[in-house]
């Protein structure tokens, strides 16, 4: 009897006190960040971001009355629509709307979007603003590996803005050092794992001492 209890305990303390450690190694939660096109240029020209995450770009270009296409050619046919090439269409800087605010034209687009999933490689990609007074710019994202550590130095956290801001100086570094909602949710596992096991071993063993006492006055008699 007491070999068996002792076996319960061991595999309840080993299934409880795993969890967290499962949950620490877990790959980092898809994020979305937004790089916006200027007149002068990207908010921000080389990106660093993580597999499965994604970039949004938004046309706040309003005082030069240009559109702008955003395109990748990953095959390098001259063209942009092969498998992993993309063309954001002509953006706008503003679409026209009725009174239900419904775009008159619905074809016009402000933003564009790329998913970066597994099936992009680590790497840099190169791609290009094409103006429609013909000016050209050129911009390069940099993806790196999903591998459930994320707390390289210089990468973005969740919710940046690409370039947003020209100064950010030491707010950034106080902010990586902030108790972020993953942090706080494994602590709250921990707590509670550790909290279970004890419980659970302090009922299995008073049961236990129970049984044993029952025994013997059994035996005794």
């Amino acid at each position: 009897m007491a070999v068996r209890i002792r076996a319960l305990i061991f595999v309840v303390l080993f299934s409880l006190t795993a969890s967290p450690i499962i949950i620490s190694v877990q790959g980092h939660t898809a994020s979305s960040f937004t790089v916006l096109v200027r007149e002068n240029g990207f908010s921000q020209t080389s990106p660093d971001i993580i597999q499965n995450d994604s970039i949004i770009w938004y046309n706040v270009d309003n005082e030069s009355n240009l559109t702008h296409r955003l395109v990748y050619d990953y095959d390098g046919d001259g063209l942009y629509n092969g498998t992993f090439d993309w063309d954001s269409g002509e953006l706008n800087s503003y679409c026209e709307t009725d009174e239900n605010n419904s775009k008159i034209d619905s074809n016009c687009s402000t933003s564009f979007m790329v998913v970066f999933d597994m099936n992009w490689t680590v790497g840099n990609y190169s791609y290009q603003d094409i103006r429609s007074d013909g000016s050209i710019v050129n911009a390069t994202i940099k993806l790196f590996a999903d591998n459930g550590n994320h707390m390289e130095a210089n990468l973005p956290n969740i919710g940046s803005t690409f370039g947003a801001f020209e100064d950010e100086g030491d707010e950034t570094s106080q902010s990586d050092e902030e108790l972020t909602p993953e942090k706080m949710l494994l602590y709250v596992g921990l707590f509670t794992g550790i909290s279970s096991v004890l419980l659970l071993a302090l009922l299995i063993i008073r049961k236990a001492n129970h049984e044993d006492l029952g025994n013997k006055i059994y035996e005794s008699e």
